[in-house]
């Protein structure tokens, strides 16, 4: 397959997946992807099995664990990047999510440049840092438990709104802006065009801090609706009404600090 112009058809994603952000998108290089495994034991996930699948409005991604044992025996097992990208964030969120990974992968379908985000979460240990390239099956980090706070099991999603991260509020929370994860990889397992390097928008994620852990709810939302809001991967994660005496937005703009107050 031919890509006669990688940036127009760049520029003509740009718009449906960024929206407002678009102004402060800055832009990297990246390969496409040739293709799509599973983060666990890759290609197949032998030896592991999803304990808990998507649910549109409730948990957006899949938990995946080692299929002999119980969830203690998943701690410290590997986890891989499902295709070539770019990490755009890697590092303690703390709250709900602990060790976090969030990588920008590219590929080419139906003669047209596509863009998603693969995130893995709960991580005991972080393997590759932001702004990095990966490759297909390259060991990002291990399986974790969020210090403690879950049983081990890798919390995994992808993210067809660029803008989510770890901001599960900022989203549709159904598939409009998420891809069902299995489904996705077996759909994608062998793609045309992989290798290329290809201009890739970097990430503006809102974050939590320590002293604002969850300050951000969907625009035009009611307080008394983003109160019944349950903002992460768990049924306790990041609920905007938990955090009620917190104020402030933070966001990070490619790899800064999330902790600086935006102007």
């Amino acid at each position: 397959m031919h890509l006669r112009n990688p940036q127009t058809l760049l520029a003509a994603f740009l718009i449906p997946l960024t929206g407002l952000l678009c102004p402060a998108l800055a832009q990297s290089i990246s390969k496409t992807a040739e293709g799509f495994d599973l983060p666990v034991a890759p290609p197949n996930g032998e030896g592991y099995y999803k304990s808990r699948g998507f649910r549109a409005g409730g948990h957006l991604g899949e938990d995946w664990l080692v299929t002999d044992g119980s969830s203690a025996r998943s701690l410290g097992k590997p986890v891989h990047a499902i295709g070539n990208g770019l990490v755009v964030l890697a590092r303690d969120i703390h709250v709900a999510w602990g060790n976090v990974v969030v990588i920008r992968h590219s590929w080419i379908e139906n003669r047209q440049l596509r863009f998603a985000d693969s995130l893995y979460a709960h991580l005991d240990r972080i393997q590759v840092r932001e702004g990095q390239q990966v490759s297909r099956g390259q060991l990002i980090g291990t399986i974790g438990n969020n210090h403690g706070m879950y049983p081990a099991h890798l919390h995994f999603e992808i993210h067809k709104d660029l803008t989510i991260g770890v901001n599960h509020a900022g989203g549709t929370r159904d598939l409009r802006s998420y891809w069902l994860p299995t489904e996705f990889i077996m759909a994608r397992r062998h793609l045309a065009g992989g290798g290329r390097n290809v201009p890739t928008p970097a990430a503006n994620f809102l974050l939590p801090s320590p002293d604002h852990p969850w300050t951000f709810h969907r625009k035009g939302r009611s307080s008394k609706e983003r109160g019944k809001t349950k903002g992460s991967s768990h049924s306790r994660a990041g609920s905007p009404s938990s955090h009620s005496r917190s104020s402030g937005t933070y966001k990070v703009n490619r790899y800064s600090d999330p902790y600086t107050k935006s102007q």
